[in-house]
């Protein structure tokens, strides 16, 4: 018996020491799980710094910059995306739903925009600009980053320098201004003064924009990407294509150069079109130097208006200079927003001078486009619908009839029917509905245009929100048909015999401009003699400039 009680002795002081090394062991992970989750946290926290640390002493912080900008944009592109997916278009109310949703959306941009700087604002721009396909809420409101570009510090300017001139401006310029007279969404334009005493304007991009660029882009095309996944009838992508591929070309300030002496080369034949002179010898990639011109925005119509000019003058001039470069030079500049056209007074005549801005982005029109354009301007005049498709397939286009009215800009189709003796308020909707519908269906031709084209379209859309804003003071369609009419003839081999064609063409032609003016004021007077008979609704005093206009025609960036 007492050896049995000395087993069961020893198996239990061996099952307790057994008990106490699983305690102490099971002591030893519950410390060594206490321990290590501060220890993680230190590590990731002490590698995440030395990231940062290292990012920002070599790099300016330009990867923590990305990283900010691309979270932030995700936040912004993930409530949109909510909002719009809210939306059930079997509700009522689904037209006011959406024109809500539309601006609550633009305001989120805006704001993002605002925040990330750079080739973000660009892009707003961009999509400002294309208010003859965007929604009026986002356009509108885009439309404010044209004024809206945070300015750099001193310091940032001066690293620009020293890394283009391994020089600081003030010991390259006989003055030199930090303060800047304007800021864009690539550059700041500073006053300054050459060794001479010649007073210069110089352009300085904003220091990180080159190192931001890839990472930028990146994230926009990326939110791009989910957006077209999630909405399938999203079909703006190949916008931003365009606006990316033109970036590239205006962060090279020597290019802009370039493109500021063709211009003015081309621009040569109108004493009353001016292009500011290049300084070379103080220009690199990131610095641009250019002759100081005194002037106010072309939509300053109060300033114009003091300096007795007027506004007929500013318009035609305006309008031929553009007209030669759409139908004869071809070099085409593509970013003609009022911020870039200036007018001021001629010390020669009194008259109305244009002073063209900002050349670091333009489009070529090949020949092989210009002509047909030409034609095809010339034959819709003449309502020849034979010519008009085929100058459009010359160019790639299926629909003529749209092509025309997205390039005229009003309703070429104006249906006829029996004339009635009275309308109501229903009609008149009704026929407002018509006309906006037409220039709402404008997304297919667009995209079949060559992409030189939409360009094109760019830059009659801002001709045109100028005009609106002077007022109409000049038939803008007339005017533009008459030069591309005469470029015809230029684009000619110039013989005897085909100036003599082309004159018999032109009688006819302006004809037929005269009676397409007649007809359109006879419905205009019709409308409202019914209104003054009480025949008509008050509305129909109205109803043809109404029908006239597109949907969208507020000047971007005014």
């Amino acid at each position: 018996m007492q050896h049995i009680q000395r087993m069961r002795q020893l198996l239990f002081a061996g099952g307790r020491r057994n008990w106490n090394w699983r305690n102490l062991h099971n002591q030893r992970d519950a410390t060594t799980r206490k321990t290590s989750p501060p220890l993680v946290r230190l590590t990731l926290l002490a590698v995440g710094t030395g990231a940062i640390a290292y990012d920002g002493i070599a790099n300016d912080f330009t990867y923590c910059g990305a990283s900010v900008r691309f979270v932030r944009c995700l936040k912004t592109a993930a409530l949109i995306l909510v909002d719009y997916k809210q939306l059930k278009d079997t509700d009522e109310d689904y037209d006011t739903q959406l024109k809500a949703t539309h601006q609550k959306s633009a305001e989120r941009l805006l704001e993002t925009c605002l925040l990330n700087g750079g080739l973000y604002i660009k892009v707003g721009q961009g999509f400002a600009a294309i208010n003859h396909i965007l929604p009026d809420e986002y356009t509108k409101t885009l439309s404010r980053l044209q004024d809206k570009c945070l300015p750099t510090s001193q310091k940032d300017v001066q690293k620009v320098f020293l890394s283009e001139f391994g020089q600081l401006p003030e010991e390259i310029y006989e003055e030199f201004d930090y303060k800047a007279i304007a800021a864009a969404s690539l550059a700041q334009v500073f006053k300054a003064k050459l060794p001479g005493g010649e007073q210069v304007a110089v352009k300085v991009q904003y220091n990180d924009l080159q190192k931001r660029f890839i990472s930028d882009i990146g994230t926009i095309v990326f939110l791009q990407d989910i957006v077209e996944f999630v909405f399938k009838n999203y079909n703006f992508g190949w916008i931003l294509t365009d606006v990316r591929k033109n970036l590239v070309q205006e962060l090279n300030f020597e290019q802009e150069g370039r493109n500021a002496e063709r211009c003015a080369a081309d621009m040569k034949k109108f004493d009353y079109v001016h292009v500011p002179k290049v300084h070379w010898s103080h220009t690199k990639t990131r610095v641009l130097t250019l002759e100081w011109m005194d002037g106010c925005k072309v939509t300053d119509q109060k300033t114009i208006k003091s300096w007795k000019l007027d506004l007929y003058d500013v318009d035609v001039k305006l309008f031929n200079a553009f007209a030669e470069q759409i139908f004869y030079t071809g070099f085409v500049h593509a970013d003609p927003h009022p911020g870039n056209i200036f007018v001021r007074r001629s010390k020669r005549n009194g008259r109305a001078e244009i002073i063209l801005l900002d050349h670091g982005l333009y489009e070529e029109l090949p020949v092989n486009v210009r002509v047909p354009l030409c034609e095809f301007w010339e034959a819709t005049v003449l309502r020849d619908e034979a010519k008009m498709q085929a100058a459009a397939n010359k160019i790639g286009i299926a629909d003529y009839m749209r092509f025309a009215e997205v390039l005229f800009q009003q309703p070429i189709r104006i249906r006829g029917g029996r004339v009635r003796s009275k309308l109501s308020e229903e009609d008149i909707i009704h026929m407002k509905e018509i006309a906006r519908k037409n220039f709402e269906l404008i997304m297919d031709t667009l995209k079949e245009m060559p992409r030189s084209m939409l360009f094109v379209v760019r830059n009659l859309n801002t001709v045109r929100g100028i005009s609106r804003q002077h007022g109409d003071v000049v038939d803008r369609p007339r005017v533009m048909a008459r030069y591309a009419q005469k470029c015809l003839y230029k684009h000619s081999d110039k013989s005897a015999l085909q100036y003599v064609r082309w004159l018999g063409r032109r009688v006819y032609f302006e004809y037929c401009l005269f009676l397409s003016a007649f007809k359109l004021q006879l419905i205009d007077w019709y409308f409202n003699v019914l209104y003054l008979v009480g025949r008509a609704p008050a509305s129909a005093r109205t109803v043809m400039r109404e029908m006239l206009a597109p949907p969208m025609d507020d000047i971007q960036g005014a």
